[in-house]
């Protein structure tokens, strides 16, 4: 298959998992490509079985149009993450829905070990993976582990490079605030000019992912979102002032601490809504998070404050970028 038919059949499979089910018009419509072309391509992947014929749709007068949809289960995606002493993993179908799930617990801070351990298991038990996508709480760039101090073994690896050679199977490495706020995002449905930070304090420290006008932010070399090394006291970062006064309830330090975050972030990139993850608070906290941010900011400009799932945000996200490999890599 040429490389023009490939983006073609890569289109189209990206519309027909969008739309759920859909017609040969709303297609090309969709993807401008002509009728003509659509209809071709549809009766290529119905004859692979990528894609059912599901019905018609009403009738208008005339003739009613085919509906088709992909097979979900054509093939299967692997997302995984990995945090602190445990790697968690997914299997997924192609449209990005959990099929099993489960947890291998890390034994001396060998997360590399673990992660490979977990990668050969699954594939030998579903050999039909197309594409894999791993989170990691580290800043990365173009699948290269640029800052983990918490893990060792990922520190400077190309675990692109490394989960591929291992596993023959595409691979896309993401910081795990990036996928989170990723995720929050398509679960939402955010509309394309909402701008939003997701903020987690985390086993390993605090991070944030930042969604600008619906487009991800990664900055110059991966780093965006390390808000650990914010100064916003004269003596203390965030994290160090975060990681003296960290207690159930927030103390009122910490609290300052994360009135003064949000003003920043309000500051510079004037977010729609900030989220914060589940595992850190709780609803009736934001209020005071709000408080302690207007003593900086006027009320006016205060984003929305709420409350995410984190790991169901942080799988979203995996998933979504699972699935766009595996719609590339068939």
């Amino acid at each position: 298959m040429d490389q023009t038919t490939t983006n073609l059949t890569v289109a189209i499979r990206r519309q027909l998992v969008l739309a759920g089910q859909s017609t040969i018009a709303a297609i090309s419509e969709a993807t401008r490509l002509s009728f003509p072309t659509v209809k071709k391509q549809l009766e290529q992947l119905i004859q692979a079985g990528e894609v059912f014929e599901r019905g018609f749709e009403d009738s208008r007068g005339g003739r009613p149009a085919k509906r088709y949809v992909y097979n979900e289960r054509f093939t299967h995606g692997l997302t995984l993450y990995v945090e602190k002493t445990v790697v968690r993993y997914r299997l997924i179908d192609c449209i990005g829905s959990t099929i099993d799930d489960g947890t291998q617990v890390i034994l001396d801070g060998d997360h590399l070990g673990a992660l490979g351990e977990v990668l050969d298991r699954q594939l030998d038990q579903t050999c039909d993976v197309s594409a894999i996508s791993i989170g990691v709480a580290a800043a990365v760039a173009d699948g290269t582990v640029i800052f983990a101090p918490d893990y060792p073994t990922f520190t400077h690896l190309d675990l692109k490079r490394w989960v591929e050679s291992r596993t023959d199977r595409p691979t896309v490495i993401e910081n795990d605030m990036n996928a989170a706020v990723y995720g929050y995002g398509h679960t939402h449905e955010l509309a394309g000019d909402q701008s939003i930070v997701y903020i987690y304090l985390g086993k390993n420290g605090p991070g944030a992912g930042i969604l600008i006008n619906g487009q991800l932010i990664r900055g110059k070399t991966g780093f965006s979102g390390e808000i650990s090394f914010l100064p916003l006291y004269d003596d203390s970062t965030f994290h160090d002032r975060m990681a003296s006064e960290r207690s159930n309830p927030l103390s009122d330090a910490a609290l300052d601490a994360l009135g003064r975050l949000v003003a920043t972030f309000t500051a510079t990139l004037n977010p729609h809504a900030i989220i914060f993850s589940d595992v850190d608070l709780v609803d009736t906290e934001l209020e005071r998070i709000r408080h302690a941010c207007q003593r900086h900011i006027p009320a006016a400009h205060t984003p929305d404050l709420l409350i995410g799932r984190w790991e169901e945000d942080y799988f979203a996200g995996l998933a979504r970028r699972c699935v766009g490999l595996i719609l590339e890599s068939i």
